[in-house]
């Protein structure tokens, strides 16, 4: 099971992704992340490393302290 920040890691990085119209395939294209793996972290079902939420993160431009900053 996902951990509950894993979770929103995931959940806010489809918004970002698709808000930027990027599709997994790309996402992969740009980070090496595999497009499966991407959608296991989006669907709540992976436990990523901090060095894979890096890399996606910086892809799509923005930093993982924002992606795991607590919801006001």
């Amino acid at each position: 099971m996902a951990h509950p920040l894993s979770k929103l890691f995931g959940k806010r990085l489809r918004a970002r992704r698709q808000a930027l119209k990027m599709s997994q395939a790309m996402l992969h294209e740009q980070t090496g992340v595999t497009a499966s793996y991407i959608s296991f972290i989006e669907n709540g079902k992976a436990n990523p490393t901090l060095d894979v939420m890096a890399q996606l993160a910086d892809a799509i431009g923005c930093p993982v302290s924002e992606m795991l900053a607590a919801e006001a």
